[in-house]
């Protein structure tokens, strides 16, 4: 018969393993309109440079074909500019960075159709003293919360 703390151990490890799972699995995926969503693909930092990177798709399952500067997350010329990262434990966001422009994707100029996904990226410089996981925010949807950071 195992001893009590080998149960213990084994019910600990049991409720590791089960959290990881669950944190693995949670949706990185958010509506920006009926039909069109936004999905992360992945946050991490670029070797040798404060930066992080987010890769991220828009996927239209609508009927109807989309101008993506014109849901939520972008404006024309000035790329897909209307995400955020926040690092709630240090109550601070951070915008995509902008040089002479913004330092991301810039949306086609044709309409993303039916069945389409525009696949993007975008740059952020959030301090070594961030972390993460973060909260990503696509225009005003509700944020995608605890993405790791790798």
């Amino acid at each position: 018969m195992p001893s009590r703390s080998a149960i213990l151990l084994l019910t600990g490890l049991s409720l590791v393993f089960t959290s990881a799972a669950f944190a693995q699995s949670a949706p990185m995926t958010v509506e920006l309109q009926s039909g069109v969503s936004a999905r992360i693909v992945d946050l991490k930092r670029v070797p040798g440079q404060d930066i992080v990177q987010l890769d991220y798709e828009v996927i239209n399952n609508s009927n109807a074909a989309v101008n993506i500067a014109e849901i939520g997350i972008g404006r024309a010329a000035y790329g897909l500019n209307e995400i955020t990262l926040y690092d709630f434990p240090n109550k601070v966001s951070f915008k995509i960075g902008v040089a002479s422009e913004c330092l991301c994707t810039q949306p086609p100029e044709a309409p993303l159709n039916p069945g389409e996904t525009f696949k993007a990226w975008a740059w952020f410089a959030p301090p070594a003293t961030s972390p993460g996981p973060f909260a990503v925010r696509f225009g005003s949807t509700v944020p995608i919360m605890d993405v790791p950071v790798k």
